[in-house]
């Protein structure tokens, strides 16, 4: 990208953050508001890319459906998919307002893991074509990367802001199970009283229930036959130290969830 695009760029979101409309460029140019997130939307592209393909018997794949937004997921995701050497799946710069790459919102908030988009962060949800696109392009990235569908299990990464616990909405997985993978995650983070606390279903109520991706996206028996959707609290992902200490734990508790989940 040129730096008299970058240039604009940073214009355009500082007046979009300001609520300029229209705006008078420097290039000399006007730029309404939606000729500013038109452009926005040209210039920031949106993609899907299979990272990895599973190198199991079993289709497991690891995704980050909303890399940017749930910053430092990507990272989680890179570390997770190595480390238990299954498939992974990135989607990036669907949603804006995120903070980081798109800081303000430009008009694209698709979610990805289901044929849905919002005007807004936290806005009411409606199936569009290009929604539906995205997320038909996700559901074919998580049938690379698995080689099968539906696949054995998905694990989709998530980051909040709410609280501290680490929350997992899960379908496919029993009460017993549920019991098995916390007394698990339990024993392994009794090392460091500073990791946080786990909640998942069926076991506990969360907050991040994920009904619509569990109802009508990725987390559908027709995608999974068993899945985790992890919402990781922000401080192990924006804080180093607190990542650093929580992403092995979080490693070895997926590599043992799994042995539980799918025994030999």
């Amino acid at each position: 990208m040129d730096g008299d695009r970058e240039a604009l760029m940073r214009e355009m979101f500082a007046a979009l953050a300001n609520k300029v409309d229209p705006l008078s460029a420097t290039d000399g140019k006007t730029y309404p508001k939606a000729e500013m997130q038109r452009l926005l939307q040209e210039w920031i592209p949106t993609y899907v890319v299979v990272k990895r393909i599973c190198a199991l018997d079993e289709g497991i794949v690891v995704a980050a459906p909303h890399v940017s937004f749930d910053n430092w997921t990507e990272y989680f995701a890179n570390r997770l998919a190595h480390d238990l050497n299954c498939g992974q799946v990135l989607a990036k710069n669907f949603r804006d307002d995120d903070g980081g790459t798109i800081p303000v919102s430009i008009g694209r908030h698709i979610h990805v893991n289901r044929p849905t988009e919002s005007k807004r962060k936290g806005g009411v949800e409606h199936e569009t074509p290009r929604a539906m696109a995205a997320f038909q392009k996700y559901r074919s990235a998580l049938h690379e990367a698995g080689r099968i569908m539906p696949l054995t299990l998905l694990i989709e990464l998530h980051g909040h802001r709410r609280h501290t616990k680490l929350e997992v909405a899960a379908t496919g997985i029993s009460a017993t199970q549920a019991v098995q993978l916390k007394q698990c995650y339990t024993e392994l983070s009794e090392v460091d009283l500073r990791l946080p606390e786990l909640a998942i279903e069926p076991l506990d109520e969360i907050r991040f229930t994920a009904q619509g991706t569990k109802a009508n996206g990725s987390l559908a028996p027709k995608i999974c036959r068993a899945a985790l959707h992890i919402e990781i609290p922000r401080n192990c992902r924006e804080d180093e130290d607190a990542r650093s200490r929580f992403r092995p734990v979080l490693s070895e508790w997926l590599r043992r969830s799994i042995e539980t989940l799918l025994p030999s």
